[in-house]
């Protein structure tokens, strides 16, 4: 992945990490995507109860609220993306110090995933990624993907580089933002394991 100043075409995926998130309730169905009379067009953050695409209420949601829930969908949906990024640095890396972190980094991405899908589950919506397909902050899409696995040594090393950190960098954000406008007490916890977990690792990464 290029870093975004030489990504011509690409600065959608630079926009405001805040909008991102409030895109995400209408994305999901969670949100009414049309805006209400006296309002701008831009999204807010909320915390209603949660709802199908269909606008019929979840059940099983408790304290959880669409912002809670959009959080959990859109780490999901950067996690198992960066999982399968990681698996590649074992057999694409040139430097083994950078291999060995990134080792690290795929236990700690395991750990988190685990956890997601456990509250996810706890919310009664179904697991069934939302966002597939989508080029947002923080995702690698297909045509990255294929780039580093065509690569190998220093340039799989910067690919991989370039790859992390903004998962690390849109992670840390996302998370900063649920814990200001999310609901549900455990998501707040999750959501700053992952900042923390985000930016020791992003901070760690060898150079």
């Amino acid at each position: 992945m290029a870093e975004p100043s030489a990504q011509p075409g690409r600065g959608g995926r630079a926009q405001l990490v805040t909008t991102l998130l409030c895109a995400l309730l209408i994305v999901s169905g969670c949100a009414d995507p049309q805006p209400r009379a006296g309002t701008s067009a831009e999204p807010s953050l909320t915390n209603s109860s949660p709802t199908h695409p269909a606008g019929t209420a979840v059940g099983g949601t408790g304290t959880f609220s669409t912002t809670d829930i959009a959080w959990i969908q859109l780490l999901i949906a950067m996690d198992d993306q960066t999982e399968d990024v990681l698996e590649l640095a074992p057999r694409g890396g040139g430097e083994p110090a950078l291999q060995r972190w990134a080792a690290g980094v795929a236990r700690d991405n395991r750990t988190h995933l685990t956890a997601l899908r456990e509250l996810l589950a706890t919310t009664g919506v179904p697991d069934d990624n939302p966002h597939e397909g989508h080029d947002m902050p923080g995702m690698v899409n297909a045509e990255e993907l294929q780039a580093l696995s065509n690569a190998t040594g220093p340039q799989f090393d910067q690919l991989l580089r370039s790859a992390l950190r903004e998962h690390f960098t849109h992670a840390e954000q996302l998370s900063d933002e649920l814990r200001k406008n999310g609901a549900d007490p455990r998501v707040k916890k999750l959501a700053a394991t992952v900042k923390n977990s985000a930016a020791a690792h992003r901070q760690s990464m060898p150079l």
